[in-house]
């Protein structure tokens, strides 16, 4: 028998005439959620209540009246003071607090674990730091933000299984719904500490495993002795946070196990416990069990996955024997709020309780992949599918589907980097989509966009060893038209593997880039077309080509690599400085719709070569070119209505000084000379953007002027063109 309880009602809060309010920002301004903010008062802050911010960094206190001190604690981040004051009675005070970027970077371990219970030092204060990381994990998942729980469906299963773990009975599996995010409670931590983690009676032996208010408690914390261990092999990259019993009780049954945080950004990642205490008969099955923990977008913590291992005894000629084990946990399958799904596993659910309207399959979805394969040895060879609807259900077709994950996290000193990888597609007619080189057991977030509206971004985890996850997105507010009738397109090269980043073009028509997945939609009728893709370290391909019998246009591309030793294809899964710049991103949310822009890409500067920079911009939407008089003109860029465009050089803003008394200097600081500013053969890729209120959110703050203030953008990329 196991405790667990399954969605447990929220009580109310009691009522209170006094209440603290406020908002939570990050240093750049933006909106910090999943927060942990505490009130206290007296020498020792004594806790008086606490909560969490939501999405919109909102947060709200009932607090008795008195002094009030508020804390902000951020997993990966030093605490931060973020007010002290009198609380009259029947007062409201609003707050708003930017938090400063000071994070917490869990440096490499040269020990082991030690036996001693009492650590000091540098030592101890390690322990500390990473068992107060964890603290704050444990606490989000009690608390509740002001948008309230989402509803979870979750899985529970159990099985019967044999000391050399072969199945004795078939699984059970029973899904349910509701709102909390505890999907298992313990007994209370004062009972534990007197009855232990197992207790025999007459129906049979009931284990307990400790839950986040277990492992909070002052009761844990004073029979428990703490310290560090370095992950290793699947954990590389992990830091463990140990705990045993300080001493070991006769006839009492106690717990053992590990935290791992991720070392470098303090998240908690899942506990691996085991039961102390039991008859070396049933040690014999490795009792105990783990939790996983994840981590939403909005800062909501939650168990998402659970599962515990009992010895299952019989008695047979007057004595126990073990025969196996009891085996029962669950899942989280999906979350929502509002309608709206925060987080899936991937999974597809084996019982038709979908609400997802049955759909048939049109040929044009035999294109996409049924598996994926490694672009590089040991690369990720996960594949993320799903379908997009509209707010009635609805297929949704040429919607942006785009995947994110972080990645080579690295710290020193308080400075922590990483790398953000992202992958995209477009969905088919019927709504459905897939993209390949996805990893497994890394938080990915799933985001959509369709014009200019975006959908809610989901959390997805692929389990480890899992090569395929399913994630089904909806647009509120938007519904389906009749689709035109369209071209698709995939490029791939002489091995059947996609081509991202292709630019291809019907029958000299305006070229378009190829999604990560290879594919391009194109609006166009006949069965049989002249198509033009080029793409660097390839030979170009320009020829007639017929729909394929599932009606689409397949290209194969011949790499260059054998026959032009001087020509380097960037491997995929590795990303070329364009990629990681955002500017492929930006050029297919450009073909969507979301803003209007003007690509320069390489492919298309290296069949329009220029012998100056300024022969770049002849003839381009959005940018104007003005010459000054003299004996040594100068060419500009400017913008429409002879405003001065913003110009940046590999992301940087350029104000250069211009000689006194000069035309440049006359004009304006941002007046730029563009054949002396870099050569043209140094270019790998253009932006333009006619205005600033125009632009994508994220090269606004870069430009130093408010949106409404600023004429347009140009962004020059230099490097290598691949």
């Amino acid at each position: 028998m196991i405790g667990v309880a399954l969605f447990a009602p929220a009580l109310p809060l009691a009522a209170a005439a006094q209440s603290v309010q406020g908002t939570v920002l990050r240093a750049d301004s933006v909106p910090a959620s999943g927060v942990i903010v505490v009130a206290t008062r007296g020498a020792h802050d004594s806790v008086l209540a606490r909560t969490m911010t939501n999405g919109n960094g909102r947060f709200a206190l009932e607090v008795s009246s008195g002094d009030v001190r508020l804390r902000a604690l951020r997993i990966g981040h030093r605490p931060v003071l973020m007010a002290e004051f009198t609380l009259a009675a029947g007062a409201r005070r609003e707050t708003r607090t930017v938090l400063p970027d000071d994070p917490i970077v869990l440096q490499a371990m040269t020990t082991e674990a030690t036996s001693s219970c009492r650590q000091t030092g540098t030592a101890g204060a390690d322990v500390a730091t990473v068992f107060e990381e964890a603290r704050k994990a444990l606490l989000s998942t009690t608390l509740r933000s002001r948008d309230g729980d989402p509803l979870a469906r979750l899985s529970v299963y159990s099985q019967l299984r044999s000391v050399g773990n072969r199945e004795l009975s078939p699984l059970e599996l029973e899904f349910q719904e509701g709102v909390s995010l505890k999907p298992f409670q313990s007994l209370r931590p004062d009972s534990l500490a007197k009855v232990g983690y197992m207790q025999n009676d007459l129906s049979g032996a009931t284990y307990w495993a400790p839950d986040a208010e277990v492992l909070l408690s002052e009761t844990f914390a004073a029979s428990h002795c703490l310290a560090l261990n370095e992950g290793k092999g699947d954990r590389a990259g992990l830091i463990g946070l140990a705990f045993r019993p300080q001493e070991f009780r006769r006839n009492y049954v106690d717990v053992s196990g590990t935290l791992w945080l991720d070392r470098a950004t303090s998240e908690l990642r899942r506990m691996e416990y085991r039961y102390e205490g039991l008859p070396i008969a049933m040690q014999r099955v490795e009792p105990g069990g783990e939790v996983e923990f994840t981590r939403l977008a909005d800062g909501t913590w939650f168990v998402s996955r659970w599962e515990i291992r009992m010895p299952r005894m019989t008695t047979g000629a007057g004595a126990a024997r073990l025969v196996g084990t009891f085996v029962k946990g669950g899942e989280v399958w999906r979350m929502q709020r509002g309608g709206a799904l925060l987080y899936s596993n991937g999974i597809e659910e084996p019982t038709p309780a979908s609400t997802v309207p049955v759909r048939t399959k049109p040929s044009e979805s035999e294109a996409l992949p049924d598996r994926c394969t490694p672009a590089v040895p040991g690369g990720p060879a996960g594949l993320l599918e799903g379908a997009v609807f509209d707010e009635r259900g609805a297929p949704l077709a040429d919607v942006v589907v785009t995947v994110e994950w972080q990645q080579n996290h690295t710290g020193a000193g308080r400075q922590l980097t990483w790398e953000t990888r992202m992958l995209s597609t477009t969905s088919l007619r019927d709504g459905t989509y897939a993209i390949c080189g996805i990893p497994s057991a890394q938080l990915l977030s799933v985001g959509a966009q369709y014009g200019t509206r975006k959908a809610p971004t989901v959390a997805v985890r692929l389990a480890a060893g899992e090569r395929k996850a399913r994630v089904e997105l909806r647009f509120g507010g938007v519904r389906a038209e009749s689709a035109p009738t369209r071209v698709v397109v995939q490029v791939r090269d002489g091995e059947q593997r996609p081509v991202p980043h292709a630019l291809v073009e019907i029958a000299g028509g305006r070229g378009r880039v190829a999604d990560d997945s290879g594919r391009v939609f194109l609006d166009a009728a006949p069965d049989t077309l002249r198509i033009s893709v080029r793409r660097i370290g390839y030979a170009p391909y320009n020829s007639r080509t017929g729909r394929t019998p599932a009606g689409v246009f397949e290209i194969t591309l011949r790499s260059l690599a054998q026959s032009l030793a001087a020509v380097t294809i960037v491997e995929r899964g590795v990303k070329s400085p364009l990629e990681l710049s955002g500017f492929y991103d930006r050029v297919l949310r450009a073909q969507r719709g979301a803003f209007n822009a003007d690509f320069i890409t390489p492919e298309e500067l290296e069949s329009r070569p220029g012998i100056r920079t300024s022969d770049l911009f002849q003839g381009r939407r959005f940018v104007g070119l003005m010459q000054t008089k003299g004996m040594s003109p100068q060419k500009y860029l400017m913008g429409r209505g002879g405003c001065m465009m913003t110009i940046f050089l590999d992301g940087r803003l350029l104000r250069p000084e211009a000689p006194r008394g000069s035309y440049r200097e006359r004009q304006g600081p941002d007046m730029v000379p563009l054949d002396d500013l870099v050569s043209v053969n140094e270019i790998s890729a253009v932006e333009i953007y006619a205005s600033a209120a125009n632009a994508p959110a994220e090269m606004i703050p870069l430009t130093g002027a408010s949106p409404a203030g600023a004429c347009g953008i140009v962004a020059i990329w230099t490097g290598g063109r691949h």
